[in-house]
């Protein structure tokens, strides 16, 4: 195979979701998000942290649901009408939760992301106690990966 032909092979762009939260967005891979659900109230847990919401049923399961604004320690959404719940898939083999669901401010919005679109920030150091994977800006609006694998961690730690 050629150069060439392992360039055809490559996807020239990945159809990503943005998902708006208070102040800032986040930026995932299409595949990674189950769903996008109404908001509805979690059911809290006894001794958790403030980011973790609680659970909530979500096709027969415990779905655990997570404000990362407060994890990464900016002031407190409000609530409103418009947020919603992303199901995201945590993308980890050994993850004791397959599925965490993440407050959007909005609805969130599908978007095709091109290489040459993005540009990456640099990510302080243990920012949102290591749940930040990247900091980029797509087409001038800055928007962070989260690295759903460490956030499952966290909220499996949080339990």
């Amino acid at each position: 195979m050629t150069e060439r032909d392992q360039e055809r092979q490559l996807p020239s762009e990945i159809r990503g979701v943005l998902i708006p939260l208070q102040g800032e967005q986040l930026l995932l891979p299409n595949a990674a998000v189950a769903e996008v659900i109404d908001y509805r109230e979690p059911s809290p847990q006894a001794g958790a942290p403030e980011w973790l919401l609680g659970s909530a049923s979500w096709r027969q399961r415990n779905l655990p649901i997570v404000r990362l604004e407060t994890l990464l320690g900016q002031e407190q959404a409000r609530t409103s009408a418009r947020q919603r719940i992303v199901v995201c898939h945590t993308l980890s083999d050994e993850a004791r939760r397959p599925f965490v669901g993440i407050v959007a401010a909005a609805i969130p919005r599908l978007v095709r992301v091109r290489e040459e679109q993005l540009q990456t920030r640099p990510v302080p150091d243990g920012e949102g106690q290591g749940v930040v994977q990247a900091r980029l800006t797509l087409d001038d609006e800055a928007a962070m990966v989260p690295d759903l694998a460490a956030l499952e961690r966290l909220i499996s730690q949080a339990s």
